[in-house]
């Protein structure tokens, strides 16, 4: 899909951060969501063969976004992007991932922490900036960095819960990333334990 449509497809999305270290226990993993109701997926390239699981799983689950996570490097990205993911996220700026995303057309959502990691991300081609670590950062933030700079989008990473979700999006972020709070501690033995973070999720965000 086109960069301008997947960005559209994003907006108000709740997006599972895959970070298991085994390709198989990933796969299991990412299915249950996709049946829970969490559709967008950011295969980390903490997984073992994540590349090989964002193709796979781009076959398998087609109803599903599926994006690639923890791109350091070029090289990284292009594995993404040979492999079929839909769009790509940094934990920080880097770069060379910026510029090969513009030569490709994908999606790409640069890691920001401050208000002038967030310009530079923008600067840069970014779509969505990652607001990263977010358990460190406010929703306070999102409103007060688009009160001067309305034009960018922003979607907070890490330490966004049940708890804290729909004041996250109030505050005006475009999506969010849920890693440790849906996947820490799951794997194919507790399932029904992961189905039942993703009602509880989804209930807080309705």
């Amino acid at each position: 899909m086109e960069k301008k449509v997947i960005k559209e497809a994003l907006k108000g999305k709740l997006i599972a951060v895959i970070r298991n270290e085994n390709k198989d226990t990933a796969k299991a993993v990412c299915k249950t969501l996709v049946a829970s109701g969490i559709d967008v997926l950011e295969i980390t390239f903490s997984v073992q063969g994540a590349q090989l699981l964002i193709k796979e799983l781009k076959a398998e689950l087609p109803q599903a976004m599926i994006g690639a996570g923890t791109v350091l490097t070029r090289e990284q990205a292009q594995l993404a992007k040979q492999n079929g993911a839909d769009f790509i996220v940094s934990p920080c700026i880097v770069e060379e991932v910026a510029k090969y995303c513009i030569e490709e057309d994908i999606l790409c959502s640069l890691g920001a922490a401050t208000p002038t990691e967030v310009l530079r991300a923008y600067q840069l081609g970014c779509q969505i900036v990652k607001l990263f670590p977010g358990d460190c950062l406010s929703p306070k933030m999102i409103k007060a960095i688009k009160a001067p700079m309305p034009f960018v989008e922003m979607m907070p990473s890490g330490g966004v819960d049940d708890t804290n979700v729909k004041e996250w999006f109030q505050a005006g972020a475009y999506a969010a990333g849920f890693g440790g709070y849906l996947t820490k501690g799951i794997d194919e033995t507790n399932l029904d334990l992961l189905r039942e973070r993703c009602k509880r999720l989804l209930k807080a965000y309705s």
